[in-house]
């Protein structure tokens, strides 16, 4: 068993999120332990779980368990318990300070915009809140903010993993690139329907105005994992193609578990390489070290992984990107005065 500090970030993407179940299948068969979690969303909630010592058979017990109301509408709230009643019962009463492994839990301050880095207190409140995706689930009140899902500012939250004072960080992104059939748009009443819609609202234009939103979602959710690995690349990224499994899909879990799994296998030699040529940093090294939050985008960055950093009236600034060090230097004044320069923290 390797004596480095690993810290795996999950991302998230609802169901499709179960696949990081089979990563940690995958590193459990090579005794392979990260000392800390981190995740977004439905990878905040697979790392909870995680964190909390279950083991990836029991999470894939608890899963089974999920389940995406039928009869769900736009305009309708749902309690984040009836989706996830196992997990609720698997985290009642457990505090992160308690927990086997650090966790990391990213969410989204709804009033401020900027990202908030849960990692104290109950665990079952923060892990609601990186889950509350905004129109299906209502957002939690904890530490005096509203917070809503992690996912909607930072879907694969590498740049959290400063936090855990890590030595290798692993990303895991779970996605699909599959095309996804859309039955709906298929109807044959669907243009009557849609012309009706606009005069008087009913349950069949409301059906099919969800099923857009949804694989509307699923783009964006694609597209953020894409954009967040870009900006701030862990030392390995797992890349999960969950074929056409949907952000709804819970009842596919055995789909998912098994494509995590692949792709996990797929991925060791790689961090077989990197766990024996990556020399574990001196104890505290990273602890040490002040972290700093990129003034244009709210990542946390550690100086020793910044992309790039810029000076301002005698302080160094460090950011994600280039792009966003070149943002900042054609307006250092308005990014330092923006709520993100000062709202990625942590919650107690």
């Amino acid at each position: 068993m390797s004596s480095l500090r690993i810290a795996l970030v999950l991302s998230g993407g609802a169901a499709r999120g179960l696949a990081h179940i089979g990563v940690l299948e995958a590193l459990e068969h090579e005794g392979i332990a990260p000392c800390c979690l981190v995740g977004s969303s439905m990878g905040g909630l697979i790392g909870a779980l995680s964190a909390a010592g279950r083991t990836p058979g029991e999470i894939a017990s608890i899963a089974r368990h999920f389940r995406f109301p039928w009869w769900f509408v736009p305009g309708a709230i749902v309690s984040w318990d009836s989706i996830f009643p196992s997990a609720a019962e698997a985290l009642e009463g457990l505090e992160f300070d308690a927990l086997p492994r650090q966790l990391l839990l990213a969410a989204v301050d709804v009033e401020q915009g900027c990202q908030v880095v849960l990692s104290a207190g109950a665990v079952l409140p923060a892990t609601r809140a990186t889950c509350a995706v905004p129109g299906v689930l209502a957002p939690v009140r904890l530490g005096g903010r509203w917070l809503i899902d992690g996912g909607v500012m930072n879907m694969l939250p590498v740049d959290v993993a400063s936090l855990a004072a890590a030595d290798l960080v692993i990303g895991v992104r779970a996605r699909s690139n599959t095309a996804r059939r859309m039955p709906a748009l298929d109807w044959r009443l669907t243009s009557w329907l849609a012309r009706l819609g606009r005069v008087l609202p009913n349950p069949a234009t409301a059906k099919v105005s969800f099923e857009i939103l949804v694989r509307a979602a699923e783009i964006a959710l694609d597209q953020s994992a894409t954009l967040a690995a870009s900006m701030v690349w862990p030392d390995l990224m797992i890349d999960v193609d969950v074929g056409n499994v949907g952000v709804r899909d819970f009842d596919r879990l055995d789909e998912a578990v098994r494509a995590g799994r692949v792709a996990a296998e797929r991925a060791l030699p790689k961090l077989e390489r990197l766990l024996a040529t990556t020399e574990a940093t001196v104890p505290g090294a990273w602890a040490s070290a002040a972290l700093e939050l990129d003034p244009v985008c709210g990542m946390v960055t550690h100086p020793a992984r910044a992309r790039a950093s810029s000076s301002h009236l005698a302080r160094t600034y460090y950011f994600c990107s280039t792009t966003c060090r070149e943002a900042f230097e054609r307006d250092p004044a308005g990014y330092l005065a923006a709520p993100s320069a000062e709202c990625a923290d942590r919650n107690s």
